[in-house]
C-alpha cells in the first residue's frame, strides 16, 4: 500500500502531467546533464504577493533522464509568513516530465509537503512552489534557483 505522501505527490505529478499537454514545446536541452555531479543553486522563494519569504541554497543532480535528487538548506526571511516545511535542511527528490521538473522538498512525508514545479533555463531553475497539506494547498508562490558558479 502506498503512503498518503506518495499518493499526494503522484496526484500532484498527474495534475502537472495533464497541464504539460498544453506545453509550448520547450525542449529539455537546458536541463543539467544526467549522471553528473550535483550543482549548487542559490534559492529565493516569494509569496503570492511577490515578497521574498524564503532564501537559501540547494543542490540538484539529474540522476537519469527522468529523476532529480539533491539537498536543500533554507530559512524564512519574512517572520510570520506561512511557508510550510521549506525551512531548515533536508533532501529532495523529483521527476522530469518533458520540459517540466517537479521536486518534493519533503520526500517520505505523508502530509505537510512543499512541492516545486518549474523548468530549467540555462543556469536557472524557476517556477512555482506549493505548501500542500491534507486540506490542500495552504500557501504558494514562485521561486527561482540560480546556479552558483
Amino acid at each position: 500500500m502506498q503512503s498518503p505522501g506518495t499518493i499526494l505527490f503522484m496526484m500532484f505529478a498527474l495534475a502537472l502531467t495533464v497541464n504539460a499537454c498544453s506545453d509550448s514545446g520547450d525542449s529539455v536541452a537546458s536541463l543539467p546533464p544526467s549522471g553528473g555531479s550535483p550543482s549548487s543553486y542559490s534559492y529565493s522563494g516569494y509569496n503570492a504577493k511577490g515578497l521574498l519569504v524564503v532564501a537559501g541554497s540547494m543542490t540538484l543532480a539529474v540522476t537519469d533522464s527522468w529523476t532529480v535528487s539533491g539537498t536543500w538548506t533554507l530559512k524564512c526571511v519574512a517572520p510570520g509568513e506561512n511557508v510550510g516545511p521549506q525551512t531548515g535542511s533536508g533532501t529532495l527528490t523529483g521527476s522530469i516530465q518533458g520540459a517540466r521538473v517537479m521536486v518534493n522538498l519533503n520526500p517520505g512525508w505523508a502530509d505537510n509537503n512543499v512541492f516545486l514545479s518549474g523548468s530549467f533555463d540555462k543556469d536557472r531553475f524557476s517556477g512555482t512552489w506549493m505548501w500542500s497539506t491534507f486540506v490542500g494547498s495552504t500557501a504558494e508562490g514562485r521561486f527561482e534557483a540560480i546556479k552558483i558558479r
